[in-house]
């Protein structure tokens, strides 16, 4: 084709936003964040849709939206996860790393990383999501020290794991920064509970009603302890106190029942 063929044809230039990377890495992840966006355009004209105005009052807003807020959480954990793991593989200076860790604290990044782990916890009870608190935990701790509540959720997380003398090691690290927390009490008998240390979990659950005689998580926790030694008056005149400060739900409630049935048999 001779340039006076195409001479007078017209070319509209494009402008776009888009941001291209020489690593192929990162233009990865520009465009699975772009992916993202576009997504969620998608589902906002959705919404927007008169036909779906129209089913709003048989919609569940309320799960909708936080069924999204825990998606989106999620997608952002895993890729604060990448970032941190791929940082960490380079060979970065330890001085470079200090500025990190010092502007990190700064910001009180072990707050975000400790919100983060209480979210996961509540939400999910599976090995991967318990790992992953942890993890998070100790990031938070890395960047303070003095953080209770990491250790007391990595607490958690290690009962849901049942490496019992593992937690109650966390629990005992937020007793020596506030010894008057009642709950790590409880958790380090809820641990001994459960990993069948009855009477030493008895001594820590009295321990804490000594300060408190209406805490319901030891008064559960005493019933729970004695219905398992097969103590089942014991553990029916601990259920009923537990009841009249917080009525009993779920698996307690059950297990109460089941000792009144036991009692009656005798």
């Amino acid at each position: 084709m001779k340039k006076s063929d195409w001479e007078d044809i017209e070319i509209n230039p494009r402008s776009t936003d888009k941001v291209f990377f020489e690593s192929s890495l990162l233009q990865n992840i520009s465009d699975s964040i772009d992916f993202l966006k576009d997504e969620a355009t998608i589902i906002l004209r959705e919404l927007d849709d008169t036909e779906f105005k129209q089913k709003l009052d048989e919609f569940d807003l309320e799960e909708f939206a936080e069924t999204t807020i825990n998606s989106i959480d999620d997608t952002l954990d895993d890729i604060s996860k990448f970032k941190d793991d791929f940082i960490s593989s380079q060979d970065i200076p330890d001085d470079v790393r200090e500025f990190s860790k010092t502007t990190k604290a700064y910001l009180n990044r072990d707050e975000i990383y400790v919100r983060n782990a209480y979210r996961k916890l509540e939400r999910d009870n599976s090995y991967d999501t318990n790992m992953r608190v942890i993890e998070l935990c100790d990031k938070a701790i890395d960047l303070n020290e003095f953080n209770s509540e990491a250790y007391y959720l990595k607490g958690k997380a290690y009962i849901n794991l049942e490496r019992y003398g593992t937690a109650i090691d966390e629990f005992i690290n937020v007793l020596a920064l506030d010894s008057d927390d009642l709950d790590a009490r409880i958790a380090i008998g809820d641990a001994n509970r459960l990993s069948e240390e009855y009477e030493d979990a008895i001594d820590v659950y009295n321990s804490v009603l000594k300060i408190d005689n209406k805490s319901f998580g030891a008064l559960q926790g005493k019933a729970l302890a004695y219905s398992e030694m097969g103590e089942y008056k014991k553990a029916c005149n601990f259920f009923k106190k537990a009841d009249q400060v917080s009525n009993l739900e779920g698996d307690s409630r059950d297990v109460w029942e089941l000792c009144m049935e036991k009692l009656d048999a005798f």
